[in-house]
């Protein structure tokens, strides 16, 4: 086996989809025959279609992470679609999983940054809204100057200081879609003898004993049975 796999990529907390839960688990293959990369079992499937190497990389918050490389063996110029990609619990339960689909991931962070955008402008504008009412109110009552200086000084620094955490979310956002644009596995045409790498997601179920994960391509689908330990 001709392995071209390149550097791992790992990911922290706020740029990956979850951050703690309550029971860590590893998949371990169930394969005979493996290679190892860092310390991490490497597995591949081959046929006329397609190679598929598959590293399971963590378990982090409700998702597992894996790392994959796809080769075209074919003659045919073909479509590889992660969205297609899913797993089966054959242990102690028959049930399907979609792997989570990278294009839908990216569109719900552009979403969310038009969301927060938005929040941050509503929030702004209620401040000084709330601002002006309370100079108002204290003129109104010949509040003494230094009070209504005090409040304007209030909601001036209130309204400073929500524009900056909707900053700081829209960055973290940015930075999220910038993580999943870049080292997440995308729809991609491939070519005849071109290959293509990178991570997919898969929910975590937590009572599972047995994974079957399966890696569609074109015309084929590649298994790989994954038994689930808790850490």
């Amino acid at each position: 086996m001709k392995s071209r796999f390149g550097l791992l990529l790992l990911s922290i907390c706020f740029v990956t989809i979850g951050c703690s839960a309550p029971t860590v688990f590893n998949l371990e293959t169930t394969d005979s025959e493996y290679n190892y990369h860092k310390g991490n079992k490497v597995v591949w499937r081959e046929d006329s279609i397609a190679t598929t190497l598959l590293n399971f990389e963590y378990h982090e918050g409700e998702y597992f992470s894996f790392y994959t490389e796809i080769t075209n063996n074919s003659n045919s110029t073909y479509l590889v679609d992660p969205a297609l990609f899913y797993a089966e619990i054959i242990k102690p339960s028959s049930k399907g999983i979609a792997v989570i689909d990278p294009e839908l991931k990216i569109k719900q962070i552009e979403d969310e940054i038009r969301d927060t955008e938005s929040s941050k402008e509503a929030a702004i504008g209620m401040n000084i809204i709330f601002g002006l009412f309370n100079v108002v109110a204290d003129i109104a009552s010949d509040a003494p100057p230094e009070e209504v200086v005090d409040d304007v000084a209030f909601w001036g620094t209130s309204a400073h200081n929500e524009a900056v955490e909707h900053d700081i979310a829209k960055e973290n956002l940015h930075n999220l879609k910038l993580y999943w644009e870049k080292n997440v596995l995308r729809k991609t045409t491939l070519a005849p003898g071109d290959y293509i790498g990178g991570l997919f997601y898969l929910p975590v179920q937590y009572d599972a004993e047995l994974l079957k994960l399966v890696v569609k391509v074109a015309e084929t689908e590649h298994k790989f049975i994954f038994e689930q330990r808790g850490i």
